[in-house]
């Protein structure tokens, strides 16, 4: 039997090395109402800005059109605490220049994606992270679409082009890797006080 190699961003131990960063993607109330599990989706974000904000991973917002649209939902914003969010136009983030720049001036070469919409925004932007050479991972309970099976099909493609889907507390117990981690008790609080569903 042929194994396939294990993707680097699982198996590596120098994750702390690789330029990590996030985005997590238009969530806006105006588009957030037509969202599958919409209230399991932002809790799960929410889980994931207060993990990132303790092991200080670079993280941004994104706003499709808030002029339009709206601003990203309270609680999200309440959680973040680098106060960094750009506005686009585009459906891909990096149709925003400052974007662009954050992820350059921050030596992002591991992208992080969560929030909506799958088929739409985190596709267009996953494709546009891999072919500017960025390792891209998903994370498959930080993201939701309206259509499921739109955003199962899209995800499929995304894995086949090369990235990396995995759930957060996944991501979050290969970044830590052992018990011994610094901030290990405060993130197993976090995720043990997280709605089980």
């Amino acid at each position: 039997m042929k194994f396939k190699k294990i993707p680097e961003s699982i198996s590596s131990n120098e994750w702390e090395k690789q330029g990590i960063g996030a985005v997590v993607m238009d969530m806006q109330p105006n588009l957030m109402d037509t969202i599958h599990a919409v209230n399991q989706l932002t809790e799960t974000i929410i889980l994931q800005m207060k993990v990132f904000n303790l092991l200080q991973i670079p993280i941004c917002l994104t706003e499709q059109v808030p002029e339009k649209l709206g601003s990203t939902h309270p609680d999200i914003v309440h959680q973040n605490t680098q106060g960094i969010c750009f506005w686009k136009k585009t459906f891909s983030a990096f149709g925003s220049d400052a974007f662009s720049a954050w992820i350059e001036s921050n030596k992002i070469s591991h992208l992080l994606i969560a929030g909506i919409e799958t088929p739409i925004c985190i596709y267009q932007t996953s494709i546009d992270a891999l072919r500017m050479k960025l390792q891209v991972t998903i994370l498959s309970d930080c993201i939701g679409a309206r259509r499921e099976a739109d955003g199962r099909d899209a995800r499929k493609q995304l894995s086949a082009f090369g990235c990396t889907i995995i759930p957060l507390e996944t991501l979050i117990y290969s970044y830590l890797r052992d018990s011994s981690h610094l901030h290990f008790r405060d993130i197993s609080r976090l995720i043990r006080e997280r709605t089980e569903t």
